[in-house]
């Protein structure tokens, strides 16, 4: 019989609190610092508290993430890893943050110092539903018996196969953040074009598409669903948004109609990656086609 392990992700995976919690999921607490006030993003956090982390953004807040250190990791796991139990932990994409680097630091110091346990590291290259596609993936890998290594093996393998793309509703934050200029934030919002942002292959953001309205961005990045998703996959997708119900419900009547028999998971956009998104960007992630 395998020994039990433990996994774990990033507060940045969106992933269902149902989910979590049924299948004794952990997060690791990724910070956002804005005015001076610290927020807490746990991976567990309230719809409401998450909401009202979007609607700070709209009134001016401009929330910066901040780096989790190789210590800190250690603090986290040691005490798991003495009890002699294995831990995977699923990290944000090493293109859009140094957080997996830190972890490995970690891994090495602790995999060095207890024989009878080891931490596994991934780079999701991923982030928010992408992720949660991932931990989904995890916990059925583990329900069907795989180890710890095994289990590691397989996403390592698996990761590839994510789509992960979602339309940018609004250009001023983009332009408070100093990811485009201001002629560029007012042409936009003037044309009302929503940038479309996909995560590469390498894990880092690129900008690919701009369509005129978010109702044409959401059909976009639907028939990006229809040309790449395996339809004959059971993974359920992921439909993540930045307090953008209305856009978000459309999404997912629009996958309906391409896969009646798609499964649909519903979250809130994690608010590390929606400081750098803005409120109401909406996304989609999905296994696509071998």
């Amino acid at each position: 019989m395998e020994k039990d392990y433990i996994i774990f992700t990033d507060a940045s995976a969106d992933v269902t609190l149902d989910i979590s919690a049924a299948n004794d999921v952990h997060f690791i607490e990724m910070p956002c610092e804005s005015d001076g006030n610290i927020y807490n993003c746990t991976g567990t956090d309230s719809d409401e508290k998450i909401k009202q982390f979007y609607v700070d953004i709209r009134s001016g807040s401009l929330p910066k993430t901040t780096q989790i250190t190789p210590f800190r990791y250690e603090e986290i796991f040691s005490p798991i890893l003495e009890k002699g139990t294995d831990v995977i932990y699923l990290c944000l994409s090493s293109g859009l943050s140094s957080t997996f680097e830190c972890s490995k630091l970690a891994a090495e110091n602790l995999n060095a110092k207890y024989e009878n346990a080891k931490l596994y590291t991934i780079d999701s290259i991923q982030a928010t539903g992408g992720m949660g596609i991932l931990v989904d993936r995890m916990i059925y890998n583990r329900g069907r018996g795989l180890s710890a290594a095994e289990n590691a093996a397989d996403i390592e393998q698996f990761k590839h196969r994510i789509y992960t793309s979602c339309y940018v509703e609004d250009l001023h934050h983009l332009k408070r953040g100093g990811r485009i200029g201001a002629a560029a934030a007012a042409i936009g919002s003037l044309l009302n074009l929503k940038p479309i942002i996909k995560i590469k292959a390498d894990g880092t953001l690129e900008s690919t598409d701009k369509c005129r309205g978010s109702k044409k961005a959401v059909l976009f990045l639907v028939e990006k669903y229809k040309q790449l998703a395996d339809m004959d996959d059971p993974t359920p997708i992921y439909i993540s948004d930045a307090d953008n119900a209305e856009m978000a419900n459309f999404m997912e009547e629009e996958v309906k109609k391409v896969n009646p028999k798609v499964v649909i998971h519903r979250a809130r956009l994690s608010p590390i990656i929606g400081t750098h998104l803005g409120p109401e960007s909406t996304l989609i992630s999905f296994v696509t086609k071998a």
